[in-house]
């Protein structure tokens, strides 16, 4: 790549566009230095249109090259012996059509043999085409082919052409040569008249370079006639650029003065920029306190999604995260960030031991956002909760997803260990034994004295070994015998009455009753009251949900009823949704279809009844061997929800039994290919199937 800008930083700039050409050395004879012969046709031109802006350019052009150079005093004069050609020319030169030009010089030479234009309209027009070429380069973003033009054409860089200046700077920056923009710059600094683009250029300046480097173009400012700095009106944002980079780069320092003016700075504003800027800086200073009521007040006014992951991560560094989390689930789908630390606080909060207690709305709404981004970390830490609060077969659910989902991740391999063991589940937890043999002691110390003398003897495995399928919890019995069942993509919510009641932002999957909760949980006083018929709307779904939650979904029924009777709005949306899920967990699909259309749903919550009530008429039929509404209660299902590896183990042993051999064993094979290890059994029945018939 062409270096356009020398080794002498300014005074390279400044000779290479600013020095008259050779011949207009001084004078031996007289120690003066001669009139500079120049080309003044774009400049009367520009003069005799009246075009003042044009005019000053030209103007400071022509000084620029020819530091010597005065105007004319008869600039403004009629000029009789003007080429109308010329002029013609220029006019054209003024409105940028630069092919124009070049077509009429041709056609001028064509009727004029020997005729030449001046020599200033052929270098003006080579810098004008050579600058648009330029600016396409630079929205293109070649720079190297920015850099490339402006060296071949510099007499283009000159103040009149500041755009290009400007582009000029920015691919340096962009190829990584902050030096060389930083002599751009003070080359327009020490040189350019124009106040508006001085400030500009030290605004641009202010945006790629710090330290010595933009004190040292600061000092290029001048005094403006009151005898105030030009560039006090951008003090603020130098105050600003200085703190905001500390806090990207803790290795950078801030006066104690500086900080101090920023937070008057943002006490005294009403924007939440300031507020912001002091919020990162403290946080990653290490005062997360501090940083917390920075963050707030740029949240109240308005801060948007930084200032939300900002006032979470301070929140949950001063030990606030159960305060944290309401801001972080609201602002989890602003940004990545905003995602990222969303899930990285809850996976803290539910990773805790001994637990810490939360409203399992918390928990419920937590487990779609990890089953959405496929969140290891999630995953994981809903794992541990589950595991912490006794919900072993909901542990080892979550535990293996995250696995599936991180094979390489020890802690959730050692947590599903864990609650394989608790499980009595020996093959997931030899499996899972062989796999880290060598690797994990702790997961090692699981297994028996044989299994770990025999896992001694062979070479540590080399890949995951594949899972066996767990038996997870299900809103109905799978099949078994021919269709066996295996661990859903999404495993079982926490508590899953109370995820219920969130309005569709979790699965309804069947959970396992609460540990520690009993039957008074949803008795008591209340009881005769209940039985009257003489509770609120509210307290009957209530009522409701937490008998759901004990597995006690007919009792849940007749509450939820009093709720549908007596309430109206968002209450009995909740009892006729509840009720439905309760009919669900009965296995009774025609009864909860009914009652979800008692009252209208939010959209979001009907697919989700629609995906339920899918599967479970898929699972009925299948048992009922009804094989062909079987394929259809899922192609239906399929429309709404992708298709979990059981339901379409039922799908390709619906095929099988209808005797589709072809369409079951695609789907076997795609099965197996994916790991799923009870596929075989379909492929091998087939194999049987087929070899009776060719013998």
């Amino acid at each position: 790549m062409l270096i356009l800008i020398g080794a002498a930083a300014v005074p390279a700039i400044g000779q290479q566009f600013t020095s008259p050409p050779s011949s207009e050395g001084t004078s031996a004879a007289t120690g003066t230095a001669p009139t500079p012969q120049v080309d003044e046709s774009a400049l009367r031109f520009f003069a005799a249109q009246g075009d003042n802006a044009r005019l000053e350019a030209e103007m400071a052009r022509l000084r620029a090259l020819y530091p010597n150079w005065q105007p004319p005093k008869d600039l403004f004069s009629p000029t009789l012996d003007q080429d109308p050609d010329i002029a013609r020319m220029w006019e054209l030169f003024a409105q940028g059509k630069f092919s124009d030009i070049r077509a009429a010089i041709a056609q001028r030479q064509e009727a004029e043999s020997g005729w030449q234009p001046p020599a200033d309209l052929l270098t003006r027009l080579d810098e004008g085409e050579a600058a648009r070429r330029l600016v396409n380069a630079a929205e293109a973003k070649q720079w190297a082919s920015v850099l490339r033009i402006a060296t071949e054409t510099p007499g283009m860089l000159v103040c009149g052409n500041m755009d290009v200046l400007w582009r000029v700077a920015e691919a340096f920056v962009r190829t990584e040569a902050a030096a060389r923009a930083k002599d751009v710059y003070a080359y327009i600094l020490s040189t350019c008249p124009d106040p508006q683009e001085r400030l500009a250029t030290a605004q641009k300046a202010m945006q790629t370079l710090d330290g010595p480097e933009l004190d040292a173009l600061l000092a290029l400012q001048r005094a403006k006639p009151d005898g105030t700095p030009e560039f006090a009106s951008l003090d603020s944002d130098f105050l600003r650029t200085r703190v905001g980079r500390a806090a990207e780069d803790t290795t950078l320092t801030v006066s104690a003065e500086d900080i101090g003016a920023l937070e008057q700075l943002a006490r005294n504003g009403s924007t939440p920029d300031d507020a912001l800027v002091l919020g990162w800086y403290t946080f990653r200073q290490g005062d997360a306190a501090k940083a917390v009521d920075w963050f707030k007040l740029a949240l109240d006014r308005k801060g948007g999604a930084s200032a939300a992951e900002g006032y979470v991560l301070a929140l949950e560094g001063s030990g606030r995260a159960l305060e944290a989390e309401p801001i972080a689930y609201q602002w989890r789908d602003a940004g990545a960030d905003n995602r990222t630390a969303y899930i990285d606080l809850m996976a803290g909060l539910l990773s805790t031991s001994p637990p810490p207690r939360l409203d399992q709305s918390i928990v419920a709404r937590f487990a779609p956002v990890v089953s959405q981004d496929k969140a290891a970390v999630g995953a994981q830490a809903l794992g541990w909760y589950a595991y912490n609060t006794g919900q072993i077969p909901t542990a080892a659910s979550w535990f293996r997803t995250a696995v599936q989902w991180a094979p390489e991740d020890e802690v959730s391999a050692y947590g599903l260990a864990l609650s394989s063991m608790r499980l009595k589940d020996s093959a997931t937890l030899d499996a899972i034994a062989a796999t880290w043999a060598g690797k994990s002691e702790r997961i090692l110390a699981l297994v028996s004295p044989a299994t770990r003398r025999e896992l001694a003897a062979r070479a540590p495995a080399s890949s995951p070994l594949p899972l066996p399928a767990a038996s997870a919890p299900t809103p109905a019995s799978r099949p078994a015998a021919t269709a066996p069942s295996s661990a859903p993509a999404a495993p079982v919510p926490l508590n899953v009455a109370a995820n219920d009641r969130l309005g569709g932002e979790t699965t309804s999957r069947a959970p396992a009753p609460s540990a520690g909760r009993g039957r008074h949980a949803c008795s008591g006083a209340s009881d005769a009251a209940f039985r009257a018929g003489r509770i609120s709307p509210e307290a009957a779904v209530a009522r409701g949900w937490c008998l759901l939650d004990l597995d006690r979904p007919r009792e849940a029924i007749n509450a939820f009823d009093l709720g549908i009777g007596n309430g109206a709005g968002r209450t009995a949306e909740d009892a006729a949704y509840g009720k439905s899920l309760a009919y669900l967990r009965l296995g009774l699909t025609n009864q909860a279809q009914l009652a979800a259309v008692e009252t209208a749903q939010p959209p979001a919550r009907a697919v989700e009844l629609s995906v339920d009530l899918l599967t479970q008429r898929a699972i009925a039929a299948y048992r009922d061997a009804r094989y062909v509404e079987a394929i259809l209660a899922l192609d239906e299902r399929n429309r709404l929800a992708p298709e979990e590896q059981d339901l379409m183990m039922i799908r390709a042993w619906s095929y099988f039994k209808l005797r589709d051999f072809a369409s079951a064993g695609r789907i076997f094979k795609a099965l197996r290919a994916a790991g799923y290890a009870e596929a075989g059994a379909g492929i091998n029945a087939i194999m049987a199937v087929t070899r009776q018939w060719r013998s």
